[in-house]
């Protein structure tokens, strides 16, 4: 019988491999014939009637050109070239309309519009919706309820302490950084020939931040110069992983899957099990599933974020939350933590190398509102009325926004009239920041990084800011979204943008690597910076 085995058992391996391999091929086979047949009945018959919208190419007609140009990471850039070529309305999918005026943001992004968010962020959530994915607005105003404590001011002004130990760390980082020394044996961020890549420093930065501030267990990037990290299946199986490679991998392989309707989403996904990208989103969604497990383990001795979700039912939280909403909560606060916290540092970083002018205001504003004592790791009490650092934080949000594509919407209810355009119940839209921030109608020089017009009283002969100019900017310049679905971390992320940029104008002198050079955009979800090569020397704070 044992020797019977030693056939079977191969031959019933052989069977299964088999099977599976028919299987794939009949997903691939209907996938490729299924899907087109598909998109082309929705052509011809128009439900919504969008065959009057122009499109930047046939393939528009289907997901597949979002798909293509998100997969590139240049989504953000090809829809703004079809507006520029085609106007302000263009159909950018099989139902999906872009709008590029000032007008349409209004209308779709509002208070009290008959707008849904899109089915996009719930078929990303694969069945369980944080508040920023849900489309249903009664279940996300019931999961804002839960995270709204969580973000309350007395909250945010807590984690402060702990945002300044971790900027702390990255000065005396860079400080090594610019005497061309390893931070320890496991540096993998060297530094050549005085030349370093800051991104990665500013992105195990702000891991560092958010693990500390939302569950008392920082990674400890910053302590190694690398961004290994555990994650956890749900069999409870722990494995080590890069962190940033990770979720870059995830999000990326996510944001262009995610532009197919959820039938063939979820079809794609079973042909893509085994992909990078769908296991890299495993082991992101690992890297949270860890963090919670251990802080649900273990009472820190100072209260976190974390400690200010509803875990338990009382009188104004009758229904406490569940593991896996914690879960998705959690994965999203990751997610947003470390990515838009990086990407927005790095993009107003490049903006200060690259204009040495700028960067000299800043710093002697720092100098002259600080006291030596306060110098370089400040408070947010202590920088919040220095104009000058807000200013250049929200120009380099307009000038290079850390998202750049139009968040979709979902017309419900009876319809709706966005630009004079009816559109029907079922129809995105939506509305690219980056087409809009840059708008020379509405922003004069809008491609030049100039905060002095967020200052329209300041006396500076450099630049004047006209009355409707500095309208337009508080009315279109909204990184953090508008209306009911803004961004709840708003305030912490100033507070932890504004602590790191003013130490790192006040410790160090910058100057880009490649002045000559743009630096590169790599857009997955975010419209993430591909590297930023600088020097920097350090200065004497007295």
């Amino acid at each position: 019988m044992h020797g019977v085995g030693m056939f079977v058992a191969p031959l019933c391996h052989a069977h299964a491999n088999n099977h599976h391999e028919v299987l794939v091929l009949t997903a691939l086979v209907a996938f490729a014939l299924g899907l087109p047949i598909w998109f082309l009945i929705q052509w011809l018959s128009d439900p919504r009637k969008l065959r009057r919208f122009p499109t930047p190419s046939i393939v528009a007609l289907t997901p597949f050109w979002l798909m293509y140009h998100s997969s590139r990471g240049r989504r953000y850039a090809a829809v703004d070239e079809a507006h520029r070529k085609l106007g302000p309305v263009v159909r950018i999918s099989s139902n999906h309309i872009s709008f590029a005026s000032p007008q349409a943001f209004k209308e779709i992004y509002n208070y009290g519009s008959k707008i849904a968010k899109d089915d996009f962020y719930e078929t990303i959530a694969a069945g369980n919706p944080s508040m920023a994915q849900t489309a249903s607005k009664l279940e996300h105003a019931t999961k804002r309820r839960n995270l709204s404590y969580v973000f309350a001011a007395q909250h945010i002004t807590a984690m402060e302490p702990r945002v300044m130990r971790v900027v702390e760390k990255l000065c005396r980082n860079i400080t090594a950084k610019s005497q061309g020394q390893p931070i320890s044996d496991d540096d993998n961020y060297r530094c050549v020939d005085g030349v370093f890549d800051l991104r990665p420093w500013l992105n195990m930065a702000s891991f560092d931040a958010i693990t500390s501030m939302f569950w008392s267990n920082e990674y400890g990037f910053l302590d190694r110069g690398n961004d290994k990290c555990p994650t956890q299946s749900a069999s409870g199986s722990i494995t080590q992983v890069n962190a940033m490679n990770t979720y870059h991998s995830a999000v990326h392989f996510n944001a262009w899957l995610a532009h197919l309707p959820e039938r063939w989403y979820k079809l794609g996904r079973q042909i893509l099990k085994y992909s990078h990208g769908q296991l890299a989103g495993d082991h992101f969604s690992g890297m949270a599933r860890y963090l919670v497990n251990e802080r649900l383990r273990s009472r820190p001795a100072e209260p976190d974020l974390f400690s200010s979700l509803p875990l338990e039912a009382s009188e104004k939280r009758p229904v406490p939350m569940t593991f896996d909403e914690v879960l998705a909560e959690c994965t999203t606060m990751l997610d947003a933590g470390n990515d838009t916290t990086q990407t927005s540092l790095t993009n107003c970083m490049y903006q200060l190398a690259r204009q040495p002018e700028k960067q000299r205001k800043l710093r002697r504003e720092l100098l002259q509102a600080l006291p030596l004592s306060k110098r370089p790791v400040a408070s947010y009490a202590d920088l919040q009325g220095i104009k000058y650092l807000r200013a250049c934080l929200d120009e380099s949000f307009r000038v290079r926004s850390p998202l750049g594509f139009g968040l979709p919407r979902k017309v419900i209810e009876q319809g709706v009239v966005i630009s004079g355009h009816d559109i029907y119940p079922g129809t995105t839209v939506s509305a690219p920041l980056y087409s809009l921030h840059l708008n020379e109608a509405l922003f004069r020089n809008a491609r030049e990084f100039i905060p002095e017009r967020w200052l329209p009283n300041e006396i500076d002969l450099s630049f004047h800011t006209s009355d409707e100019e500095h309208r337009n900017l508080k009315d279109y310049v909204l990184p953090f979204s508008l209306g009911s679905r803004a961004c709840i971390g708003r305030n912490l992320a100033y507070m932890e943008l504004s602590i790191v940029i003013a130490a790192l104008i006040m410790s160090f002198e910058w100057q880009l690597a490649r002045p000559d050079e743009e630096m590169v955009t790599i857009e997955r979800f975010n419209s993430n910076p591909k590297e930023l090569l600088v020097k920097a020397q350090k200065l004497d704070l007295a």
